[in-house]
């Protein structure tokens, strides 16, 4: 073949494509976007919920056009009086919110084509909602370049979220992350959680040095509202552990669907709560009535007392009775511990009752004995016994003296003068009190008795005569015991006393007279401290 025809296939060839790439670009402009259907969503009222509704620039409730598609990626255009709003975080649709009053609407997307004047075949009106089915005869295909991959950390909240990516579910940690390798490409996700507004977007893995990140924490909650009716009117309402106003019943509350959990007090009434449940664009009704009734609970420390509320036994604790909120005295006893009597203001918003005993040390019916000193003219060691009868006090000691007198030196018209030394040899004392308590471990017992010493002779020399052994004096005495329990049974007693003498033999008296140690045993301040161990 001549070089003639080679030319002549190559200049064919040429304008084959040329033709070829004119007649593709024209069917790509033909694509275009078309309203399959658009009308008014008579029983939808999102454009006029408090939360859900956008006003224009005069103040006015915007209309909602509900833009049925899949698609991302959209722009309108409504004329000189402005698309208010475009929120395409919905699932398989856009919110458009409009002026009320527009007629024509535009619509353009990079790869779908545009739809221009769009004529809404009825009125907009101010806060109704509409719904516009659009369609496009477009199709695209979305490559993936396998040569060149990066990985992509994917972070969702809540993290009980799930998603996926092109259809394709990701398995995320208890923390709502993920981490996948994937190519090149365009892809599409979506985020799917309880109670939240699914969300749709796409994600571009096109960074061959980074690592890439998809996160995704701006869920819509899907939102219904509470009305509370309570009487008392002022009574405090908490939500799931938080406080809310108290005026729902004027004006619901707003919160995420699904189950809460409402408690209802006041001061002075019975404590409600109601696992309740709310709705999406619902208002839930609640009404309560709180009581002043409550079922008391009593409790005591230690357990096992009779308890009694204004005169009415209730049993032994612990131990329950329905009351109303009031004025009460309750009483609690238990053997071996203090009664228990106490005025208290009891509230239904508060129906425990702790009763904490004393346990009693000191009894009104003891018996004691103890070993001691006496300190004071002269030292002395011995012990005591005594008891209490209905707090009676009755006591009788026994004690040893120490210590000695000066040289006394007896003497006759015709004897030589004999030298002696005295010591209290004995002492013996009774006394009768009334033991006064004073809390559970402590008692105070005034005192009187009658206390008597007796005298011991030691001669100097060796001598037939005794003078003035066995010489005696009687005392009155008056004081205070102050006695203390310090564990089960056992204690310990301080008695300061002061004694004067109102009974001497001869030979005291003579003694007194030339002695005036001997004389200061006989009257004077003493201390008597002893161990005790109590029945």
């Amino acid at each position: 073949m001549s070089n003639d025809y080679y030319q002549i296939l190559n200049l064919h060839r040429r304008w084959g494509i040329l033709i070829a790439i004119f007649l593709f670009s024209s069917f790509v402009h033909a694509q275009k976007i078309s309203v399959s259907r658009f009308v008014l969503a008579e029983s939808d009222l999102t454009a006029q919920n408090k939360s859900t509704l956008v006003e224009d620039q005069n103040g006015d409730k915007c209309a909602l056009i509900r833009v049925q598609t899949t698609q991302k990626g959209f722009s309108f255009d409504v004329g000189s009086a402005g698309v208010q709003k475009v929120d395409d975080n919905h699932i398989g649709e856009i919110w458009l919110y409009v002026p009320f009053g527009v007629r024509h609407i535009s619509i353009r997307h990079p790869q779908l084509g545009s739809l221009v004047n769009y004529s809404f075949p009825i009125n907009i009106e101010k806060a109704r909602t509409y719904i516009m089915e659009i369609t496009s005869d477009k199709v695209f295909v979305n490559y993936y370049d396998d040569s060149r991959k990066q990985k992509l950390n994917i972070r969702v909240f809540p993290a009980n979220a799930s998603i996926t990516l092109n259809g394709m579910n990701i398995k995320l940690n208890s923390k709502g992350e993920a981490s996948q390798e994937l190519s090149f490409g365009t892809y599409t996700y979506k985020v799917v959680a309880d109670r939240y507004y699914s969300k749709e977007g796409q994600v571009v893995i096109n960074d061959s040095v980074h690592i890439q990140q998809l996160v995704v924490n701006d869920l819509k909650p899907i939102m219904g509202k509470i009305s509370v009716h309570t009487n008392p009117y002022n009574a405090e309402i908490m939500l799931d552990g938080v406080s809310i106003p108290s005026n729902t019943s004027l004006t619901p509350y707003a919160t995420q669907i699904g189950h809460h959990k409402l408690i209802v007090k006041q001061i002075g009434y019975k404590t409600e709560e109601r696992d309740i449940k709310v709705e999406q664009d619902k208002i839930t009704d609640i009404n309560i009535i709180l009581s002043q009734l409550a079922m008391f609970s009593f409790r005591s420390d230690p357990t096992g007392a009779i308890v009694s509320v204004s005169g009415e036994k209730l049993g032994t604790t612990p131990c329950q009775k329905e009351l109303k909120t009031g004025s009460y005295e309750v009483f609690a006893q238990k053997v071996g511990y203090k009664d228990y009597k106490k005025k208290m203001d009891l509230s239904s918003s508060s129906p425990n009752v702790n009763i904490s005993l004393s346990r009693i040390y000191n009894y009104k019916n003891e018996f004691y004995a103890e070993a001691g000193v006496r300190v004071g003219t002269f030292v002395s060691f011995g012990g005591t016994i005594g008891g209490y009868i209905s707090n009676v006090n009755i006591e009788a000691s026994a004690f040893y003296g120490t210590g000695n007198s000066e040289t006394i030196y007896w003497s006759g018209n015709d004897t030589k003068p004999i030298s002696s030394i005295y010591h209290p040899e004995f002492v013996v004392s009774g006394k009768v009190g009334y033991g006064i308590a004073a809390g559970t471990r402590f008692r105070i017992t005034p005192q009187l008795g009658i206390n008597y010493l007796s005298l011991k002779e030691s001669m100097q020399e060796e001598s037939n005569v005794t003078p003035a052994n066995g010489s005696n004096v009687t005392s009155a005495l008056f004081g205070v015991r102050f006695s203390a329990i310090i564990t089960n049974h056992f204690g310990v007693s301080l008695s300061p006393e002061y004694s004067f003498g109102v009974g001497k033999s001869n030979g005291y008296k003579e003694l007194e007279a030339v002695s005036s140690k001997i004389k200061n045993w006989g009257q004077g301040f003493n201390v008597k401290l002893g161990l005790m161990i109590a029945f």
